[in-house]
């Protein structure tokens, strides 16, 4: 895996890499306790191994860096009345000023300088600068999809999220936070609906997580935006993802 230029990484880090074991164990865990004997995973994880190094995709895998940071600027950008213009809709903005990118990361009072959050969010597309010399949000929520590659941290962290989602009660039986999935799909739809589906469901369903963050704002834990403050806290969220499969 190649690593991204130095603007992009920096924002991110990498405090503490992800370790492939924390995605493969519970994965593991699940398809061992459905009857597979450790012969038989060991011969399927070879298997996966193999097809999985040898394939033709030219996309690369890229070391970004990953931080909530971002998410909770744009999402601010997009509901700050003192960042919105007078059509409700989020403001241009320079990089610093009384009213600026700057001001915006001062208000979500997060521990990264406003350079490297705006090359984070030019990297993705997120804002595109105008003539003015002013930033311009172009799209309404965190967006981690690059033409160019595929970016790791994120894309683990969803990945981890949704094995957690569907094998917490295989490490606690007991547990009384129960994590849940739901699902709806339909295997008797046209392939020519498709892009309509897709764009319909992203459409929503950014409605419905912005809804849910508005309610995580309601409820977040002051002390834990301030950096040298460990207050007690646990990361609350949902995930969304479409589901497009292969001929049936």
């Amino acid at each position: 895996m190649r690593r991204a230029r130095k603007s992009v990484e920096t924002i991110g880090g990498v405090p503490s890499p992800p370790k492939a074991a924390d995605l493969l164990e519970p994965i593991i865990g699940f398809i061992h306790k459905s009857g597979l004997s450790k012969k038989q995973l060991l011969a399927e994880c070879q298997s996966a191994i193999h097809k999985a190094s040898t394939t033709r995709s030219r996309l690369s895998v890229v070391h970004v860096g990953f931080r909530k940071e971002t998410i909770d600027i744009v999402n601010r950008w997009l509901r700050d009345p003192n960042y919105l213009n007078h059509n409700g809709r989020p403001d241009e903005l320079p990089l610093t000023g009384s009213r600026s990118i700057g001001s915006l990361v001062k208000a979500c009072r997060v521990a990264v300088t406003p350079s490297h959050v705006l090359s984070y969010l030019l990297e993705f597309g997120i804002v595109k600068q105008i003539a003015s010399g002013r930033y311009r949000l172009v799209r309404r929520s965190m967006d981690f999809g690059h033409s160019d590659y595929l970016p790791f941290e994120p894309n683990f962290r969803f990945l981890l999220d949704a094995v957690r989602a569907a094998t917490n009660r295989l490490q606690d039986s007991k547990v009384s936070n129960k994590l849940f999935w739901q699902c709806a799909d339909n295997s008797r739809i046209h392939p020519r609906y498709t892009k309509e589906f897709l764009a319909f469901v992203r459409h929503r369903g950014l409605s419905f997580v912005h809804e849910i963050n508005d309610w995580l704002d309601e409820h977040e834990t002051a002390a834990a935006r301030v950096t040298k403050t460990r207050a007690r806290v646990k990361r609350l969220g949902i995930g969304l993802f479409g589901i497009v499969s292969e001929n049936e």
